[in-house]
């Protein structure tokens, strides 16, 4: 095992959770896969992608930073999060772009410069987490690259979060379903 290694070792009542946990936060707003105790201070929203409509992440918003996360399907007893790591770094140096790879409160990260094709870059770090049949990755960009209490506010969501994988079969790296939660009101921009 590297100095990168993650492993679902977590201190007691910290998470991110399993649904199935009995030490899990109860009264959740829920996303499908993806659950979490409402923070007053933090918005959220679920990212939508374009062609098929779908929900492909929750992203929550503090200050002047966000926290994307995305569920995924793993293999039981399966570390995917260092495999995703490894493969993040070699497309990315595949690129030329620099990655930077430290170990975090959550295991192995990596933070990375990204292009956004009209000269300016942005900084964004990810992480994962490995838990029973799943992955759970943040990405969190905006001032909580640098502002520790942004950073620190934005970890402790990623802490709360709850995970229910279910029953139904997907293949490992499969992104689990996400629904918006019941009465809510979804808007089109014009």
């Amino acid at each position: 095992m590297n100095e990168f290694s993650t492993s679902s070792i977590r201190q007691p009542n910290r998470g991110p959770w399993d649904s199935n946990d009995l030490n899990a936060p109860s009264d959740l707003v829920d996303f499908g896969s993806v659950a979490f105790v409402p923070n007053p201070n933090v918005g959220v929203r679920a990212d939508i992608e374009e062609g098929t409509q779908r929900i492909v992440a929750v992203s929550f918003d503090y200050m002047e930073s966000v926290l994307q996360v995305q569920a995924f399907a793993a293999a039981k007893g399966e570390n995917l999060w260092d495999e995703v790591v490894k493969d993040i770094t070699e497309s990315l140096t595949s690129q030329n772009i620099s990655v930077e790879q430290s170990a975090g409160p959550h295991g192995s990260e990596i933070q990375v410069e990204l292009p956004l094709g009209d000269g300016r870059t942005q900084v964004v770090r990810m992480f994962g987490f490995s838990g029973d049949r799943w992955l759970l990755r943040g990405t969190i960009s905006g001032a909580a690259i640098t502002d520790l209490n942004q950073r620190l506010e934005l970890e402790d969501v990623f802490r709360g979060l709850v995970v229910r994988r279910g029953e139904t079969p997907y293949p490992p790296r499969e992104i689990l379903p996400l629904s918006l939660p019941t009465g809510s009101i979804v808007t089109k921009a014009n």
